[in-house]
């Protein structure tokens, strides 16, 4: 179990795409992080570079607004402008991780609004060492 109760939680894009595509693997394990969400039990943070990769799915336009919509009404969820501080910190991040663009922003912005940790699925972000890096499992559960 994972305690995520009165914690804020930095989200990496595919924690969206798992919930709103009911993943088959791992759409039940995200489905209890947002009801802790919807009940306010906890907050969460992501970067405006999630509503981008949200967007890009391939998929009718009818769907991407409804995807959008539900995206923009997801309870506690504060979404993330890059400004200049997130920008140089990705930078940095990428440098020393060599992570990809989006993933070393993710990060930058879960540190800028001080998360507790980070929730993703993305095996190459268990190396970062500046935030508890939190990966999905078989049998990861939210508490």
């Amino acid at each position: 179990m994972v305690t995520i109760k009165n914690k804020l939680l930095g989200l990496d894009t595919n924690i969206f795409i798992y919930y709103f595509q009911e993943n088959e693997e791992f759409g039940l394990q995200v489905k209890s992080l947002f009801k802790l969400l919807a009940e306010k039990k906890t907050k969460a943070v992501t970067s405006i570079i999630t509503l981008t990769e949200l967007l890009s799915l391939s998929a009718a336009d009818r769907d991407i607004e409804t995807l959008t919509a539900h995206f923009l009404e997801t309870p506690n969820l504060l979404l993330g402008d890059v400004n200049q501080t997130i920008g140089i910190d990705a930078a940095r991040i990428r440098r020393i991780y060599r992570y990809r663009i989006p993933d070393a922003i993710q990060l930058a912005t879960a540190l800028f609004y001080k998360a507790d940790l980070f929730i993703s699925n993305d095996q190459r972000l268990k190396s970062f060492k500046e935030l508890p890096i939190i990966l999905l499992g078989k049998n990861t559960r939210f508490e």
